[in-house]
C-alpha cells in the first residue's frame, strides 16, 4: 500500500476511532438488566418453582424454558 491512499486523511469528516478500540469493558452490563436483576432479587427461586409447576402441567413454553436452562437436548436435527 502506498503513501497516495492516505493523501486525504486530513479532509476526513469527525475524529477517527482509536487504532484497537476495545468497546465496552468485560463484565459491563446495561441498565435495564441491572434493574431487572434488582426486581427480581430474591424472587428467583419462586419463579423457578412456577416455571417447573407449568412445565409439569404441560405448557409449551414453561417446559422449552425448563429445559433450555437444564441442558438436556432435544432431539438431533
Amino acid at each position: 500500500m502506498n503513501s497516495d491512499s492516505r493523501k486525504n486523511a486530513t479532509n476526513t469528516r469527525g475524529k477517527p476511532f482509536e487504532r484497537g478500540n476495545p468497546g465496552k469493558p468485560k463484565g459491563a452490563r446495561h441498565r435495564v438488566t441491572l434493574a431487572a436483576e434488582t426486581l427480581l432479587e430474591g424472587e428467583a427461586e419462586a419463579i423457578t418453582r412456577k416455571a417447573i409447576e407449568l412445565a409439569k402441567a404441560g405448557d409449551g413454553p414453561a417446559l422449552r424454558l425448563c429445559m433450555d436452562l437444564s441442558g438436556a437436548e432435544g432431539s438431533a436435527r
